[in-house]
C-alpha cells in the first residue's frame, strides 16, 4: 500500500489552522504521513501542531527556528518524507475526503511521474466556484507534454486569448518522490521570485516521462483576503524581475529558448498588471502611491518588454492598459486597474467591465 505524504506549512493561520488539518485527517485514503511546517508561527499555530501530533500517529511536525516563507518550509518537508508520492495544502485550504484517493488511483493506473488536479475556489461568504481544467483531461507525455504542459508555465504566447494556460500551483497535484530525489528538486523563496510553483513544475515537468491531467475540483481554495499574494508588497515588482530571470535561465538551461515566443515576456507583463493592481488598490497615500507606480512605470526591464511586445494581439481593453504603460501616464493606470474593484458594488459596472476585460 503506497505511503502518500502531505506536506502543509503553516504560518499565521489560527483560524483556519483546524479544518486544514481535520480534512486531511479523514481522508478515505488513510496510509498517510502527514508533515505539519511550524515556519516559526508567532501566534497558536504551533501549539496546535504538536496537540496534533498526538493525537495522530500520522502526523510530524516540524518547528522551523526562522520563518523562512513558504517555497522553503515546503523543502524542509521534502527533506523528511518518507512516502512513496507527495502533495502539498496550503494551511488555510482543506480537500474533499476522496480528494488522495481519487489523486493516487489516477498516478498509479497511468504509471505517471504526477497527476494535475484543478480545484473550487471559496470565497469569505463561503460561494463555490470550480475550476476545471484549462486543457484536456488525458495522458500527456514526449511532445506532448513539451507543448502542452510544460512551455504554457513559461506563458502564453501573443496569438493566445488568455495570460494563463495551466494552473501553475503545486497544490492540488500529486508527484512520485522517487522523480523528486533523483533530479534533486525543490521550490525556490517566495522572497526572491514571484511564483515559486511555476519554478517547481517546470523543473519537474522537464524531467517527467508522463504527466495526466484531471478534473479533480476536491482541492478548496480559500480566497482569503489576507493571503500573501492578495496583499501589496513593494518588493513584488522586483520579486517580478526576478520571475522573468528565473524563466530565462530556464528556457537556456533546458534548450528552450527557441521555444519560447514572447511567452515569458507575456508573463512578466501579467505579474506586473497584478503587482500594479495591488498597489493601485492599496491604501498608501495618494502621492505614495503614485510615487510608486512611477517608479514601475520607468523600469528599464518593463520599458524594454513595453516596446518589443506585439501588443496588437491583445484585447482592446489591454492594449489601451499597455498604451497609458507606454506613456508612463500614471493617472491612467491607475484608473485602469483599480475600476473593477471599486466597481463591485454595482452589478452593471462589474459586466461591463468584464465585457471590456478590465480587472481580473
Amino acid at each position: 500500500m503506497k505511503l502518500v505524504t502531505v506536506i502543509v506549512p503553516v504560518y499565521k493561520v489560527e483560524k483556519y489552522l483546524q479544518r486544514c488539518i481535520e480534512s486531511i485527517r479523514n481522508q478515505t485514503y488513510k496510509n498517510l504521513e502527514i508533515i505539519l511546517v511550524d515556519d516559526e508561527s508567532p501566534d497558536n499555530c504551533p501549539e496546535i501542531c504538536d496537540d496534533y501530533a498526538q493525537k495522530d500517529s500520522r502526523i510530524k511536525v516540524i518547528h522551523k527556528e526562522q520563518n523562512g516563507g513558504l517555497g522553503f518550509a515546503r523543502n524542509s518537508g521534502l527533506s523528511e518524507t518518507q512516502g512513496d508520492y507527495v502533495t502539498f495544502i496550503d494551511s488555510d485550504d482543506w480537500i474533499s475526503e476522496n480528494h488522495i484517493e481519487n489523486l493516487l488511483s489516477e498516478i498509479i493506473k497511468n504509471s505517471a511521474d504526477a497527476v494535475i488536479g484543478v480545484h473550487t475556489a471559496v470565497d469569505v461568504n463561503g460561494k463555490e466556484t470550480p475550476h476545471p481544467l484549462l486543457f484536456d483531461e488525458g495522458i500527456y507525455e514526449g511532445e506532448d507534454l513539451l507543448n502542452k504542459l510544460l512551455l504554457p508555465l513559461f506563458g502564453t504566447e501573443p496569438k493566445d486569448k488568455k495570460d494563463i494556460g495551466i494552473n501553475a500551483s503545486s497544490c492540488m497535484n500529486l508527484y512520485n518522490v522517487k522523480t523528486i530525489r533523483e533530479h534533486s528538486l525543490e521550490f525556490i523563496s517566495e522572497r526572491h521570485a514571484v511564483g515559486e510553483d511555476t519554478f517547481f513544475n517546470i523543473d519537474f515537468f522537464n524531467v517527467a516521462k508522463r504527466v495526466v491531467a484531471v478534473n479533480e475540483t476536491g482541492y478548496y481554495y480559500f480566497e482569503n483576503n489576507d493571503s500573501i499574494s492578495r496583499k501589496y508588497n513593494p518588493e513584488r515588482f522586483a520579486r517580478s524581475i526576478n520571475y522573468y530571470n528565473e524563466l530565462k535561465m530556464r528556457a537556456e538551461k533546458y534548450g528552450l529558448s527557441d521555444m519560447m515566443s514572447y511567452r515569458i515576456e507575456r508573463s512578466f507583463l501579467m505579474k506586473t498588471r497584478w503587482a500594479l493592481k495591488l498597489l493601485a488598490v492599496s491604501d498608501l497615500k495618494r502621492k505614495d502611491k503614485n510615487r510608486e507606480i512611477k517608479r514601475i512605470l520607468n523600469n528599464s526591464l518593463l520599458r524594454g518588454v513595453l516596446k518589443e511586445y506585439p501588443v496588437k494581439s491583445f484585447i482592446p481593453s489591454m492594449r489601451i492598459l499597455i498604451t497609458a504603460m507606454r506613456l508612463r501616464w500614471v493617472f491612467g493606470v491607475k484608473f485602469l486597474l483599480s475600476a473593477r474593484e471599486t466597481a463591485k458594488k454595482s452589478k452593471f459596472m462589474v459586466a461591463a467591465l468584464k465585457r471590456l476585460g478590465i480587472g481580473g
